[in-house]
């Protein structure tokens, strides 16, 4: 996988202890995108998704080796569609990629009410075609879905301190 991911020391990741950090995944498509990388605060693990990533399956492939609870895809989009990175996941496409969407919270079972997804910087539940995808994300993934047109206003880029 090309994309470009920050680690901090102080939360490596051993065999023993699986990672737990909420993870930021962010479309390089995201005007100044670096702006954010760096603004995210330490807690969190920050991925960049490339053009050339097949987005859906990164996002699948970490999800799967993490013991996250929190997931937020900052990402451009229009009513009922996501782009991340050369993927498009929109209500046309949620069937064909459904095994993926059902393995990203897998590892939580009976705790999958408190996962949460958040989407950051799309129209992407605007109108009808926005709600029934997010009732059909929410249905495939388990986790509750937010979801917010400004790519600024999430906790991950607000230090608390």
């Amino acid at each position: 996988m090309s994309s470009f991911y920050r680690k901090f020391s102080k939360f490596i990741k051993s065999s023993d202890f699986p990672d737990s950090r909420a993870i930021v995944f962010i479309d390089s498509r995201i005007n100044r995108w670096e702006d954010l990388v760096q603004q995210a605060v330490p807690e969190v693990r920050v991925i960049v998704l490339g053009l050339m990533d097949d987005g859906i399956s990164a996002i699948t492939q970490i999800l799967n080796t993490s013991f996250c609870r929190e997931v937020y895809l900052v990402c451009s989009g229009s009513p009922g569609c996501l782009y991340l990175g050369g993927s498009e996941l929109s209500w046309n496409t949620l069937i064909q990629h459904e095994s993926k969407l059902q393995s990203w919270f897998w590892h939580l079972d009976f705790q999958a009410a408190s996962s949460q997804l958040y989407l950051s910087g799309s129209n992407v539940a605007m109108g009808d075609v926005g709600a029934e995808f997010l009732t059909k994300l929410n249905l495939m993934t388990g986790a509750a879905i937010s979801a917010s047109t400004d790519v600024y206003s999430s906790k991950i880029f607000v230090s608390t301190q």
